[in-house]
């Protein structure tokens, strides 16, 4: 017997080493994290292949669809975004009262289903999470202007008592600090945009390529005439002292870094009250919305990716 086990191991250290093949390969790495072949398997039998379209093209936009959601997730993670459990149990209640039950017969009809009910607040959760970050990071980003205010009031019919207001038009440039740059860094970073547009380069084509405000930058960081309370006291208080055709030193708000161009001033009569805070908030969230796709395509364009898919599959 115990010459038949040693024989035994003896075949055992024979095999090739590349018997011993990982049980899960390493399809593509996103910053810090990695994308597994099974997850890759997993998407790849939940997304139906379009007519036309090859095994290995099919397989390419599903890995990168996953290699976005993986750089958004680390986005979310690193922003310090957080849900509560306050915010979780709104939002199953308002699930159950779409649904005209109550919470309780909610969690009867998922066990019925099948369902983990703990499972099902998480995914809730993951989800409100998700749009937290998105307010977080575009809110601040995505401009509402008066005119737009207006049509929105005159195409739903609502009146308001009317106002005279001084509006300002500018530009601006953001950079947003943290693991990756200091106040330090995009003070100098700014500085160095200053002299270059004092040299005569363009401040939208600087603002286009450098500036971290998604929503303004495929303008050159154009803002359009915003009326006071639109932007963030510090903001308002810079646009405020600085003369029109000129650029403002560096400074900074809750959301990063700027320098500031003001391109005019005017006039403004409008409504002022509770229908056009309403208006602007109804007009900011369809803007989030539209500009999700790209902030997801900036997360993906900004994230580190190696991707190892076997060229010959």
């Amino acid at each position: 017997m115990t010459k038949l086990l040693i024989v035994a191991a003896l075949l055992m250290m024979s095999l090739p080493l590349q018997a011993a093949r990982p049980i899960d390969d390493i399809v593509a790495v996103v910053d810090d994290d990695v994308i597994l072949r099974s997850e890759l398997n997993r998407a790849l039998r939940g997304t139906p292949r379009p007519a036309g379209v090859s095994k290995k093209m099919h397989e390419e936009r599903v890995l990168e669809k996953l290699i976005s959601n993986k750089a958004q997730k680390l986005a979310v993670k690193k922003s310090g975004v957080k849900v509560t459990e306050a915010e979780i149990d709104e939002a199953v209640a308002l699930i159950a009262a779409q649904n005209k039950i109550t919470v309780t017969f909610l969690k009867e009809v998922l066990q019925k289903q099948g369902q983990d009910y703990g499972a099902f607040r998480k995914n809730i959760g993951e989800q409100l999470l998700q749009r937290n970050f998105q307010r977080k990071m575009l809110s601040s980003l995505v401009q509402v202007t008066d005119s737009e205010i207006d049509d929105y009031l005159a195409l739903h019919g609502s009146k308001a008592k009317s106002k005279t207001v001084t509006q300002i038009h500018s530009r601006h440039i953001l950079l947003r600090t943290g693991e990756t740059r200091s106040n330090k860094a995009a003070k100098m970073e700014l500085q160095e945009f200053r002299s270059r547009i004092h040299a005569g380069e363009s401040f939208a084509d600087i603002a286009r390529a450098f500036s971290d405000d998604t929503a303004s930058a495929l303008n050159g960081g154009d803002l359009g005439w915003l009326s006071p309370g639109v932007a963030t006291p510090q903001f308002q208080s810079v646009m405020n002292r600085t003369s029109v055709n000129t650029l403002s030193q560096p400074f900074q708000s809750p959301f990063g870094w700027h320098i500031v161009k003001v391109l005019g001033r005017r006039k403004h009569q409008g409504a002022d009250s509770a229908a056009r805070d309403a208006a602007r908030e109804k007009i900011q969230q369809r803007k989030i919305e539209e500009n999700v796709a790209l902030l997801t395509r900036r997360l993906r364009q900004q994230a580190y990716v190696e991707k190892h898919l076997d060229p010959a599959e």
